[in-house]
C-alpha cells in the first residue's frame, strides 16, 4: 500500500482495493456533496474507498474533486451547496489551502459549509491559529484520520450543515410570510399570497424529499374552491374549480387540518387548510403529493412555517400575528439549537424574557424591548456549526477546544444577518456581541463600552446570570448572594457597569424568572460562560 494511503488510514484499517464501490451521482438531490482538495490521487482514491458506503440519515455522498487550489475554486463557483470541504494545506504553494478557506469564507461569502482540514504536515499550519484565523471546523492530521475518524469527522460536519441550512431556510420562509402578508394587508392579494406560501412548502420538502413533490393551492369563491397556484399538472389551471381534483382521502385531511389548526400527513401527501380569518379574504386549502417520508426535521419546519402562515392570514390587521409569527419562529430555531447542545428550552426562554425586563428598566421603549425579547433567544444560534464532540463535551473545554468554540458568535452573525427584518438584525447584532465585555477583552471582535450595542450588553448580563443561576451537569446552582457577588465582581469589567446597576437595583425580580421557569431537565450553559 502507498505511504500516502497509510498517512490517511492509519496502519489498523483493514481496506480493499479491488470493487470501489460507486458514488452517488452529484445530480441526484438527495445526495450530500462532499469536496476532496488535495493533490495526491491517492487520497482521492482512499476517500472514496472509505466514504463509497457512507449514509447520513439513509442519503450517500457523492465526492466532487479538485487536485490544487485553483481547480477547487472552479468547483465550489458550480456547486454552491456543497455541504463539506475535505482540504490539504500543501498544495501548489505551501498555504494554498489556507488562501483556498479564505476565499470560501471572504472571497465567496460562504459560512455554511463545513471545512475539514487534513495535513500531512501540522508544523506548516498550527492547529489553534489556523482554525481561528481561517474559520475551519475541524482539524485533523492525515497520520490520525483513520477510516472510522474519517466518518466520524464527515458525519459531524454534515450535521452542522444541515443544521445551518435548515436555519437559512426557516429565515427565508418566514420572510416570505412577511413579504407576502405586506403585499396581502396592502393590495387584499389573496392568489399572491397563496402562491407564496406553496413555492415555501414546495421548497422545504424538496429538500427533503428532492426534486419529486408538487402541489396546488386553492381558494374559495362564490361557487366553491378554484386554484390559485399550482406546479406540475396544475400549472397551467389557476382559476378552474378543484372539486373534481380531491378526493375522499384528502377531504378527511383538509378537515383533519382545519380542526387541528396545522398542516398533515398520509402516506406521499400532505394538506393544509387556512380558515378566512376576517371579511373579504378567502379560505385557502394547499394540497402537496410526492412528498415521500419526510425528515423529521423538513416535517417540522413545514409545521411551524404553516402555523405561522394560518395565524398571519387569520387576523385582519395581520400586525400582531406577524409578530407572534416571529416570535414562535426564533423560538423554535432556539430551542432546535439548545436541544442540539444538550440545554432545554427554559435557557432562551429565561434570557428572553430578562433580556425584555432589563431593557425597559434602562429607559428602553416597549417595542424595542419586546423586539429584544424575542431576538435574544437566537445569542448562541452559531453553536450549530460546532462540531459535536466539543459541543457536548462533559467538563472544561481545552485551550485549542474553546477557540473552536469562540466561532459560534461570528457564525451566529452569520447565519441571522442576511435577513432586513428588524428583529433579525437585532438577533444578528446580539449573536456576534453577547460575549463582547465592557473592558475590551471580550470576543470576536475585542470591542469596548458603548462599541457594543445596547442589546448585546443587556444580553451578556442576563446570559451570565441565568447560567451562573441555574443547574450544570458539572454543579449545582450557586446560591443567589454568591451569583450577584460574581456579577458584582464584573461591573466595570465584563459588564456596562450603569446597566449592570441597574439590573442589581431589581435582582428580585430577575431572580424571581429563574426561579419561577425552572429546567425539567440538567442543561448546560453556553460554554463560553462555562469558560469564563
Amino acid at each position: 500500500m502507498p505511504e500516502a494511503m497509510d498517512n490517511i488510514l492509519g496502519t489498523g484499517d483493514e481496506i480493499r482495493f479491488a470493487d470501489e464501490p460507486a458514488m452517488a451521482n452529484c445530480a441526484d438531490h438527495s445526495c450530500w456533496k462532499l469536496l476532496v482538495v488535495d493533490d495526491e490521487e491517492d487520497v482521492h482514491h482512499v476517500t472514496r474507498l472509505v466514504l463509497g458506503r457512507f449514509r447520513f440519515e439513509g442519503r450517500p455522498v457523492c465526492l466532487l474533486a479538485a487536485y490544487s487550489a485553483a481547480e477547487a475554486r472552479v468547483v465550489l463557483a458550480s456547486h454552491p451547496d456543497i455541504a463539506v470541504i475535505l482540504l490539504d494545506v500543501v498544495m501548489e504553494s505551501d498555504d494554498a489551502g489556507l488562501r483556498l478557506a479564505h476565499h470560501v469564507r471572504e472571497g465567496l461569502g460562504n459560512h455554511n459549509v463545513r471545512i475539514i482540514l487534513r495535513t500531512g504536515q501540522p508544523g506548516q499550519a498550527p492547529e489553534r491559529d489556523v482554525v481561528m484565523r481561517y474559520d475551519i471546523n475541524d482539524y485533523r492530521a492525515k497520520t490520525e484520520l483513520t477510516a472510522d475518524k474519517l466518518c466520524t469527522s464527515v458525519t459531524s460536519a454534515l450535521r452542522a450543515w444541515r443544521d445551518i441550512r435548515a436555519l437559512e431556510q426557516s429565515r427565508r420562509s418566514l420572510q416570505h410570510v412577511l413579504d407576502a402578508s405586506g403585499a396581502l394587508l396592502h393590495g387584499g392579494r389573496q392568489r399572491e399570497f397563496a402562491g407564496e406560501v406553496l413555492a415555501q412548502l414546495l421548497a422545504i420538502a424538496r429538500r427533503g424529499a428532492g426534486p419529486a413533490p408538487q402541489g396546488f393551492a386553492a381558494r374559495r369563491r362564490q361557487k366553491g374552491f378554484v386554484l390559485a397556484a399550482g406546479t406540475g399538472p396544475w400549472a397551467d389551471r389557476v382559476g378552474t374549480p378543484v372539486e373534481g381534483m380531491l378526493d375522499d382521502g384528502v377531504r378527511e385531511m383538509l378537515a383533519r387540518s382545519a380542526a387541528e389548526k396545522s398542516i398533515v400527513w398520509r402516506d406521499d401527501v400532505c394538506c393544509g387548510r387556512c380558515p378566512a380569518g376576517h371579511a373579504g379574504a378567502d379560505e385557502l386549502l394547499f394540497v402537496l403529493v410526492g412528498v415521500g417520508t419526510l425528515p423529521r426535521l423538513e416535517r417540522d419546519l413545514m409545521r411551524v412555517y404553516f402555523a405561522s402562515v394560518t395565524l398571519a392570514y387569520a387576523n385582519a390587521s395581520l400586525t400582531r400575528e406577524i409578530i407572534e409569527s416571529q416570535r414562535e419562529m426564533i423560538r423554535t430555531l432556539s430551542e432546535l439549537v439548545e436541544a442540539r447542545s444538550l440545554e432545554t428550552a427554559n435557557h432562551v426562554l429565561r434570557v428572553g424574557e430578562m433580556a425584555r425586563m432589563l431593557a425597559l428598566h434602562a429607559g428602553v421603549d416597549a417595542e424595542t424591548a419586546a423586539v429584544i425579547r424575542m431576538a435574544a433567544p437566537m445569542h448562541d444560534v452559531g453553536k450549530v456549526g460546532i462540531p459535536d464532540r466539543i459541543l457536548n463535551k462533559p467538563g472544561r473545554l481545552t485551550p485549542d477546544e474553546f477557540a473552536v468554540m469562540r466561532n459560534h458568535a461570528a457564525l451566529g452573525h452569520g447565519i441571522l444577518c442576511k435577513s432586513e427584518q428588524r428583529i433579525m438584525r437585532v438577533a444578528a447584532r446580539i449573536a456576534l456581541q453577547h460575549h463582547e465585555r465592557w473592558d475590551g477583552t471580550g470576543y470576536p471582535r475585542g470591542l469596548t463600552g458603548e462599541e457594543i450595542s445596547l442589546e448585546g450588553r443587556i444580553t451578556a448580563i442576563v446570559d451570565v446570570f441565568d447560567a451562573l443561576s441555574s443547574r450544570r451537569v458539572y454543579r449545582e446552582a450557586r446560591p443567589a448572594d454568591e451569583v450577584f457577588a460574581t456579577m458584582r465582581e464584573g461591573r466595570g469589567r465584563h459588564f456596562d457597569p450603569e446597566l449592570l446597576d441597574v439590573f442589581l437595583a431589581h435582582s428580585d425580580e430577575f431572580a424571581a424568572v429563574v426561579r419561577d421557569n425552572p429546567d425539567q431537565g440538567v442543561e448546560r450553559p453556553c460554554l463560553g460562560c462555562a469558560m469564563a
